[in-house]
């Protein structure tokens, strides 16, 4: 399944930690976002492993997209569709 991921991270050693975690699993996409396609068990893995550097006001958020064909995007290309990653 298709997840997008993102997170608000305050400090940067923390952000750095979470970003070497996510950018091994998906392509970032923005700054604070990466795609992946992965099965939900390891989206939890990942969000689990990523939770033990968050610090206090940090947040992560995974949302499933059952219907990547219904992504609007402007602006780049999806690089999952292509098997890119």
């Amino acid at each position: 399944m298709r997840f997008v991921i993102c997170y608000d991270i305050s400090n940067p050693k923390v952000w750095r930690k979470v970003y070497k975690i996510l950018r091994s699993y998906g392509i970032r996409t923005q700054f604070n976002v990466f795609e992946t396609t992965l099965p939900e068990k390891t989206v939890k893995k990942i969000i689990k492993e990523s939770e033990k550097c968050l610090e206090e006001g940090d947040k992560i958020f995974a949302f499933p997209i059952k219907d990547y064909r219904k992504i609007i995007r402007i602006g780049g290309e999806d690089l999952l569709k292509k098997n890119v990653f």
